[in-house]
């Protein structure tokens, strides 16, 4: 299986080819805006890297959310076009799962937080078991001992519950998705028929006033 993974979700782009059982190039870079301009060119070089063309491609796989509403569209948006110009399998899977998968494996006891930087007071959260929600640090609590906690807004998170006296383990992982972690948890997915992104927060968007 020949994978394309794609993630622009946050303040990067990255991409990365599978092939064989394994990565076979990778680009990364941070970037705080003009992520749609960034991810054709970034998509263009890592797979030249890996010496393949879109139609030796078996699927593509991106990043569908919770994330920053213009480079998580870019993403969709990118993967959706290579997937009706080559007619292969589209794989979406969230954030939350590409940045659990670096993680370490939690403890006995531990349980599994991850918290990404929304733009706003409260970040997107998710404890395992639990469905993905929007939370701030401030106020958050939440029962259980102990927590690993990953994700860019982690250590915010961390001070509360320890805070709370709550023990805490920071993962020492990438705290935001990166192509590399999506592509070898695309190959054991399920194809789906359509890439829907998952909010937590409404799009932060305001429609234009009627003349």
């Amino acid at each position: 299986m020949k994978i394309l993974a794609l993630d622009s979700a946050f303040a990067a782009v990255s991409a990365a080819v599978w092939a064989d059982g394994k990565v076979v190039a990778a680009r990364h870079q941070a970037l705080a805006n003009g992520h749609a301009e960034a991810l054709l060119p970034l998509i263009e070089a890592t797979l030249a890297a890996a010496g393949m063309r879109p139609l030796e491609l078996s699927r593509i796989a991106v990043t569908i959310g919770p994330g920053h509403f213009t480079g998580l569209r870019a993403g969709i948006a990118a993967a959706q076009g290579l997937i009706v110009a080559t007619g292969v399998e589209a794989v979406g899977i969230d954030c939350f799962a590409v940045v659990a998968a670096g993680m370490p494996v939690a403890a006995s006891g531990e349980r599994r937080l991850i918290a990404f930087d929304s733009k706003r007071d409260e970040a997107f959260v998710k404890l395992d078991g639990e469905a993905p929600f929007a939370a701030s640090p401030g106020a958050f609590d939440a029962t259980g001992g102990a927590f690993l906690i990953g994700g860019d807004r982690g250590e915010a998170f961390a001070a509360r519950l320890r805070d709370l006296g709550k023990t805490v383990r920071i993962a020492e992982s990438p705290s935001l998705p990166r192509a590399d972690l999506l592509a070898p948890l695309a190959a054991r997915a399920a194809p789906t028929t359509k890439l829907v992104p998952l909010y937590i927060h409404p799009p932060a968007i305001t429609q234009a006033r009627p003349r």
